[in-house]
């Protein structure tokens, strides 16, 4: 696997607690490839920021509406940065 920044791995935490509402901690897990450590350590900067939210109840995680903001720019950042990468045409 290649490396990752923060944000892509914050991008897949948001992605895996938006996806059908509510999501435990071991489905982020498998969803963005981290260890409990890892998610736990991730997701709590989620959460200070308003990106995520805990449910001490159910023990589930939910994406915000400024998560899914988040996510939304990041898909869109991602998806031009992209485009920039595509080989260009040699001229024959």
């Amino acid at each position: 696997m290649r490396y990752r920044s923060r944000e892509e791995i914050f991008a897949s935490i948001l992605a895996a607690a938006g996806s059908g509402g509510r999501t435990t901690l071991t489905k982020m897990m498998f969803h963005s490839y981290l260890t409990r450590t890892q998610v736990l350590e991730y997701s709590n900067v989620l959460i200070e920021n308003g990106f995520l939210e805990y449910d001490r109840i159910d023990r589930t995680f939910r994406t915000t509406h400024d998560g899914f903001k988040f996510l939304k720019l990041h898909n869109e950042l991602s998806d031009m940065f992209k485009i920039q990468k595509e080989p260009r045409p040699l001229n024959a």
